[in-house]
């Protein structure tokens, strides 16, 4: 495997195509200059590219003799989120749309890694997909879905993929062994009652007590329904209801996201809401419309694999650098979909350098230490790397 010195020279390319992707970010689906400029990318290191998997997913190909297949995955698509960090030099050109979960990290690592593996073919043997996906923040199925329909991955034998972290410090690299990131359910409510004017009340089957009852008692099922111990959350997100200060409304809705490890809770949990609600309802003449959406299965990272990423870590960058997690995350990664085909792993590389690289995920002020990127470009080298022996 290769150490740091070996790659540092593709560090000038790993921050301005970071800065480029992150100047002009995409949502959801609809991320065709992105996938554009990443075709381009691919093709000026001679790579084959598979263009529009899904929709505007992409796939990078590299045949270097016998070996395993292996497959690495980066997202390439932002969140609906305005930037409110207007200093910044590469700051997003497109208004209501940011980069805030890193993933223009993840595909200027993977850009680099693939950079750096076409241009060193004797370093190892195999196959390498280089998987850049669209829509991993949704909207359902997501963007893992296509590329796994597409059979364009059947024959890989071992995905991985790496995700920024900023409440690790930067550069360190760390892994959960089996369940690692929650499942992610939707569910959307709509509550019918009877509108009336809101001096007389008794005259109306208010939505909006029934609303404010079902966003309590939503949280009784698992505090009063289930084992403490069994992991999982009901978050009502979203609330609409009401046009004005003086009329009761016809119509309550609420919108949240259930995140579990178990698809039996997650079963349990939908029938539960559903109870719920017809008690609500069925008390004061209401009425209801409840749709539970299955979304992203959860991320269970494969032993195996969660050893290699380990053993990759430690030989390149040293024991310091790697960190075994021990609690799951309540996020969620469609990356479970690769897992669930094969085996594979999902990693976080810590960005965390001051307070300006300390925002969560999904923050608008969210940035990250540019310098722990090298690490993860190295990292998805050595996995191909690694797998030349077996």
């Amino acid at each position: 495997m290769i150490k740091k010195p070996e790659i540092i020279s593709y560090f000038p390319y790993l921050v301005k195509t970071r800065r480029w992707i992150h100047a002009y970010p995409e949502v959801g689906f609809d991320v065709e200059k992105t996938h554009d400029f990443i075709k381009s990318e691919l093709q000026r290191f001679g790579i084959k590219v598979i263009p529009h998997v899904g929709k505007n997913s992409l796939i990078g190909v590299i045949e270097n003799g016998p070996g395993k297949v292996i497959g690495l995955r980066a997202d390439i698509d932002a969140l609906p989120l305005y930037e409110m960090n207007r200093s910044l030099a590469y700051v997003s050109l497109n208004d209501g749309a940011m980069h805030a979960c890193g993933h223009d990290s993840h595909s200027a690592m993977l850009l680099t890694a693939a950079s750096y593996l076409s241009n060193n073919l004797d370093k190892w043997n195999g196959t390498v997909k280089f998987i850049f996906q669209e829509a991993e923040e949704g909207p359902n199925p997501g963007g893992a879905f296509g590329i796994v329909e597409s059979g364009h991955v059947n024959d890989v034998d071992h995905f991985y993929a790496l995700h920024v972290a900023p409440m690790l410090d930067s550069g360190k690299i760390a892994v959960k062994r089996n369940d690692a990131m929650a499942s992610a359910d939707t569910i959307k409510i709509t509550l019918i009652g009877k509108g009336a004017h809101a001096a007389y009340p008794h005259l109306s089957i208010d939505p909006i007590i029934m609303a404010s009852e079902v966003i309590q008692g939503v949280q009784t099922i698992l505090s009063r329904r289930k084992n403490p111990l069994d992991l999982a959350v009901i978050t009502i997100a979203k609330v609409i209801a009401g046009t004005t200060h003086n009329i009761i409304p016809e119509t309550a809705y609420l919108e949240g996201t259930v995140r579990t490890f178990s698809n039996e809770l997650r079963a349990f949990i939908k029938v539960e809401i559903d109870n719920l609600l017809k008690s609500v309802t069925s008390r004061v003449g209401g009425k209801y419309e409840f749709e539970y959406i299955y979304e992203y299965d959860p991320v269970c990272n494969t032993s195996s694999e969660v050893d290699i990423f380990k053993e990759v870590v430690t030989s390149s960058l040293g024991e310091s650098e790697f960190m075994e997690i021990y609690t799951q995350s309540m996020g969620a990664e469609d990356f479970s979909k690769y897992i669930f085909l094969k085996q594979g792993a999902l990693a976080w590389l810590g960005t965390r350098k001051d307070e300006s690289t300390s925002y969560s995920l999904h923050h608008p002020l969210f940035n990250l230490d540019e310098d722990a990127l090298i690490n993860g470009a190295l990292t998805l080298v050595n996995l191909v790397i690694y797998h030349q022996k077996g």
